[in-house]
């Protein structure tokens, strides 16, 4: 399906992203667009990819930490 790449990240870098992820996912919910299903389907889509990558980025760290 898709391609996994590892890379560090200190734990400075990792929230920034988080920090960047959070400003990205509440532009996805503020963009004005007409309402359809398309669109729903659209955003939804969007909002998932988001939530992966964060769970990722999180997930990553609770790993090191065992």
């Amino acid at each position: 399906m898709s391609e996994t790449l590892t890379i560090g990240l200190t734990k400075q870098q990792r929230d920034l992203l988080l920090r960047g992820l959070r400003y990205v996912r509440s532009s996805v919910l503020l963009e004005p667009r007409d309402p359809s299903e398309e669109v729903d389907s659209d955003r939804r889509n969007q909002l998932r990819e988001i939530g992966e990558v964060v769970s990722a980025l999180t997930g990553s760290e609770s790993k090191r930490g065992s």
